[in-house]
């Protein structure tokens, strides 16, 4: 098995676990709050559904494009897309985990 395919899977396993916590507490955080209710995002208040999704579902873009750039990496530019997934990942699932948090607690 080339050495590309293999961080290509190891990077598609890392990014699976990131959404599936971002999605989680996000669903979550959808479960405590109350149908009209406004949370703080980006220096303003929105409502829960674009607060609590966009952010999960912005990464869920990125994933797919990140995924199809590793399909197409070979030899060094392989290695380099797993670094960029594999630091992307936790980076943007930490991001919304304390955003989350942040929002709950107002």
């Amino acid at each position: 098995m080339p050495a590309a395919l293999i961080f290509a899977y190891v990077g598609d396993a890392m990014w699976v676990l990131c959404l599936a916590v971002m999605f989680s507490v996000s669903l979550r955080a959808w479960r405590e709050t109350e149908g009209e209710t406004t949370l703080p995002f980006l220096g303003g208040r929105m409502r829960r559904e674009l607060a609590l999704w966009l952010l999960p579902a912005a990464t869920f873009a990125v994933s797919l494009w990140l995924l199809l750039q590793a399909r197409n990496a070979d030899g060094e530019q392989a290695l380099i897309v797993f670094g960029v997934r594999a630091a992307g990942a936790p980076l943007l699932t930490l991001l919304h985990l304390r955003w989350v948090r942040g929002a709950l607690r107002s």
